[in-house]
């Protein structure tokens, strides 16, 4: 299995590198004619070394009884093929996303239809869908707090595309001379089955989410809902506002009928808690003079778990694994996959994102920082990054990720304190 995958990846970076030598000189007047389809994607090829940490809850949990390496060495190729079709009223368009990766532990192959929608306009302003589709609510940039009908974004990639659910949904769009420029009404079915959705939340319910948008003078703003189904009742609304061509601010709340959080005591008793909450985030985008992109977010879940829930999580886990508790140590493992080990389950995080282009004169570079600072508990992971573009197609970077924090804190027990990544990506 592991030959094959090394196989298929050095096939991906020799195919990529094929695709650059190529160049087509002629001149093709129907290559500059208005086609009714469009076939693209990317294929990617990275190289990941973690640092593990020895001492962290995550590998406690994750290596039972058993001694953690010091590191992990991981190859991962990737295909990502996007395409759509137009012909008269009608469109159908598709994401596939298809993975494999290679590490001393685990050898992976996993391949999903992100997205397969059929869309029909019977008229103008008036859109209506129906496959799977990766709906995107909300304006923030790391979080989206209004996102009822998505799969999570991960804060330290979140560009990355995102497998959708099967739903019908529509458009219906208005335009106006008056303050209220535009509104729009987006009704979603989106059904759960053993079969359909499955993931979703609980099974039998055809649940039924929308959200109403409206541009007011420059603001956009959206009103959002989810009804009682496989999840629980929830709604709330966002914005979005530009001050200036180069300053953008932006906004989501939301509030959630129904959260259960699982506790655990510092001995390693487990309990429930139930009850609604809110969750919201505040943010912003600047554009400086010298090209260099600045995003901020403060992010509240009022579901999360403060430091000392955190810390009594941890102290549990240290315990049963220096006394060797198998049974514990499973349960914990249970319960933290689920709640303290998933990404940032802490109750606020600031998101601070710093890029800048070809800064020096260096021309195809885009340097980047980003840091997730949790506030709780004053841990965080600070990830340096270099982007190079200068080979048409192709993209090339270089990504550190450093985890910091003090012993029981979020950070510091997640599985490695170190993280290097060189990723090439061809788009074609």
């Amino acid at each position: 299995m592991r030959i094959a995958q090394h196989v298929f990846m050095l096939i991906l970076f020799l195919l990529s590198g094929y695709s650059l030598a190529v160049e087509d000189f002629s001149f093709d007047v129907s290559s500059y004619q208005k086609k009714n389809y469009r076939l693209g994607g990317y294929i990617d090829y990275s190289l990941n070394y973690q640092k593990l940490n020895q001492d962290a809850a995550a590998n406690a949990l994750f290596f039972i009884n058993k001694t953690p390496p010091d590191s992990l060495t991981q190859n991962t190729g990737i295909i990502e093929l996007n395409g759509d079709y137009k012909w008269d009223k009608w469109q159908a368009r598709f994401n596939f996303h298809s993975e494999v990766y290679d590490n001393e532990l685990v050898s992976v192959q996993q391949s999903n239809l992100y997205e397969a929608v059929a869309t029909y306009q019977p008229a103008t302003g008036i859109t209506l869908e129906a496959g799977k589709k990766a709906i995107k609510w909300g304006k923030g940039y790391a979080w989206n707090p209004v996102g009822f009908v998505e799969r999570p974004k991960d804060p330290g990639e979140p560009e990355l595309s995102r497998e959708g659910y099967a739903v019908v949904t529509a458009d219906i769009i208005k335009s106006y001379s008056g303050e209220i420029k535009t509104l729009a009404f987006t009704p979603v079915l989106l059904p759960v089955t053993d079969k359909i959705n499955e993931d979703f939340g609980q099974v039998e319910h055809n649940n039924v989410a929308a959200k109403l948008y409206l541009l007011y003078k420059d603001t956009d703003i959206d009103v959002v809902y989810l009804n009682q189904g496989s999840r629980s009742l929830r709604y709330g609304f966002d914005f979005s506002k530009n001050i200036n061509t180069q300053f953008e601010v932006h906004g989501e709340w939301a509030y959630f009928d129904e959260v259960t959080r699982q506790l655990v005591s510092d001995s390693g008793a487990v309990s429930s808690q139930t009850g609604s909450t809110t969750r919201w985030l505040l943010g912003l985008r600047y554009l400086t003079d010298n090209d260099t992109t600045i995003i901020a977010e403060y992010y509240r879940n009022n579901s999360g778990y403060s430091a000392a829930e955190m810390k009594s999580f941890f102290t549990a886990v240290d315990s049963a694994n220096t006394s060797n508790n198998t049974a514990l140590l499973t349960t914990l493992s249970s319960v933290g996959e689920k709640s303290f080990l998933t990404r940032n389950p802490g109750e606020e995080y600031l998101y601070l994102r710093l890029s800048t282009k070809e800064p020096f004169d260096w021309v195809y570079f885009v340097p980047a920082l980003t840091t997730i600072y949790n506030l709780g508990d004053n841990s965080y992971s600070l990830s340096p990054e270099i982007i190079y573009t200068g080979i048409q197609n192709l993209e090339l970077r270089f990504k550190a990720t450093l985890l910091y924090g003090d012993n029981n804190s979020e950070f510091l027990e997640k599985r490695n304190d170190q993280r290097y990544e060189f990723r090439l990506r061809y788009f074609f």
